[in-house]
């Protein structure tokens, strides 16, 4: 095994803030691409082009509720998405449910690997933006939260 393959064993998924700081990076140096692969294990970012409206650095969105605002929960990696309880066939979080901060709102597949993503704060499921199957990418807003106030 050489010693790039030997790393890449150990190679593990970005975090949302770690693969956030690697968008940075290519933008800043003008690259609209990265993909590592070896084997069986593959991590690929694609940019979309930068319009003279957009920002050149990543902004990470706020998930701190605002009164009366809606809060987005967002895709923290790609994958395909399931919006269903596994085995059970029941939605993890339809319109109108209760959420507490923390819980599983959906889940990513990545490979044979299964993600969760968590409501950023306690409240109401307002929509559902996306349909389970859906291929998301990292950042998709998956669903909109009404905040609860104590």
């Amino acid at each position: 095994m050489t010693s790039l393959q030997n790393d890449f064993a150990l190679f593990q998924i970005p975090t949302a803030d770690e693969t956030a700081q690697i968008i940075g990076w290519l933008r800043n140096a003008g690259l609209d691409s990265l993909e590592v692969t070896a084997e069986e294990r593959s991590f690929k970012i694609v940019l979309s082009p930068i319009t003279a409206s957009e920002p050149a650095a990543v902004q990470i969105p706020e998930t701190a509720p605002k009164q009366d605002d809606t809060v987005a929960v967002k895709s923290p990696y790609f994958g395909v998405l399931s919006l269903l309880r596994p085995m059970q066939n029941e939605p993890l979080a339809p319109v109108g449910s209760s959420i507490n901060a923390g819980d599983t709102v959906a889940l990513l597949s990545i490979g044979p690997m299964q993600i969760s993503v968590t409501a950023p704060c306690a409240g109401t499921v307002a929509e559902v933006l996306t349909q389970n199957g859906d291929l998301t990418g990292y950042g998709t807003t998956i669903l909109t939260l009404t905040p609860t106030h104590d």
